[in-house]
């Protein structure tokens, strides 16, 4: 019979450790199980680089954990439909890093924990559907993009594909978006600490020429070409407008298995850090956790439809006009709607769960 004072969690990434520290310093014994040898994720998507909307005083204050240190400004992001470039806004927008380098969030919040006694970890220990009936109360579910996971909770997940290239670059925090008719989602590169991510990924498969495509557009536009590259896959839960939940049966959830995920983009790092947060106000006062979570998900269901109904139908599939249309409207325009709304002067009704000049603060 499990401590009333013990709480186990499933998940050793950025929203299962936040939620560890904050229990911890309630006084809780922490047991935190994670399927990896160590911290910082799996190793098919991890060392890993992203840059988000974010506001890392506000979520600073929210998690109770200091994360500004590996947040960094980003200094530039351009956005490609197909050939034409656009820049994007790039105030209020961070780079940070994944994984177990020492710079990255992960090594952060692993530092924190040190401090607590009362967090332990089990390494290579999954989540098992066999297991499930008979977890303790309050147990915290953060799994994040693994399939089996979602299949485990019943949880409806959208899988996606993708080609990845990782590894030590000379660069800044630097960022681009590329669209193009060939995947449903984009090709978006990412550097931090001197160490980049680019990822080409799609909910339907990618092709070989789809990446050949992208990357002569990255030696042609951007003057960079990668050696390695590996085709991945992994789970989302963009299934359904439903997907949002705090809690499956006895388990409390969070991170990106909660359904904390913005379906337009899929930015998932703000909604991660913060349901953290909720995960551990729900083991003692799960109403209020519960409202908490309702507040940073409420927009998720009108954004899927958008998503679904509009953008996938009519417009993604359709670079080609969408390039059209900014030759025409001209790319200095374009850019002045992007500053616009980085400074809340567009009625933008963003799906990001967290603290950005776009979320659902």
């Amino acid at each position: 019979m499990a401590k009333e004072k013990e709480v186990e969690i499933y998940g050793a990434g950025m929203s299962g450790l936040i939620a560890a520290i904050n229990l911890a310093r309630e006084g809780y014994e922490v047991i935190v199980h994670d399927m990896e040898e160590g911290y910082g994720g799996s190793a098919i998507y991890n060392p890993s680089t992203h840059v988000t909307p974010l506001d890392p005083v506000k979520t600073s204050e929210y998690i109770g954990i200091d994360i500004t240190p590996v947040f960094k400004p980003l200094e530039s992001c351009p956005s490609y439909f197909r050939k034409t470039k656009v820049m994007l806004p790039v105030g209020g927008v961070y780079a940070v890093e994944r994984g177990s380098r020492p710079k990255s969030l992960d090594s952060l919040l692993m530092d924190e924990c040190g401090k607590y006694k009362n967090i332990s970890f089990v390494w290579k220990s999954p989540l098992k559907k066999e297991s499930l009936s008979n977890l303790p109360k309050n147990t915290i579910i953060a799994c994040g993009l693994n399939p089996k996971a979602y299949e485990i909770l019943g949880i409806p997940y959208l899988k996606w594909y993708g080609w990845i290239s990782r590894g030590e670059i000379d660069m800044s925090t630097y960022a681009w978006l590329w669209w193009d008719e060939c995947m449903t989602e984009y090709g978006y590169f990412s550097s931090v600490n001197k160490y980049y991510f680019n990822l080409l990924f799609s909910n339907k498969e990618v092709k070989k020429p789809c990446l050949e495509k992208y990357k002569n557009f990255m030696v042609r536009n951007e003057g960079i070409e990668h050696e390695e590259w590996k085709y991945v896959s992994g789970a989302v839960p963009l299934a359904s407008p439903e997907n949002p939940r705090l809690f499956r049966e006895n388990a409390i959830l969070c991170g990106t298995i909660s359904g904390a995920m913005d379906p337009m983009l899929w930015f998932g790092i703000s909604g991660a850090l913060v349901t953290g947060k909720v995960a551990a106000i729900a083991v003692s006062d799960r109403d209020k956790a519960l409202a908490e979570f309702r507040r940073f998900t409420r927009r998720f269901r009108e954004n899927y439809y958008l998503k679904n109904k509009i953008w996938y139908r009519f417009i993604r599939p359709n670079v080609g006009m969408l390039e059209r249309v900014t030759r025409i409207v001209g790319t200095e325009r374009v850019q002045k709607i992007g500053s616009l709304l980085q400074e809340g002067k567009l009625p933008m009704r963003s799906a990001i769960p967290g603290f950005s000049y776009l979320g659902c603060n």
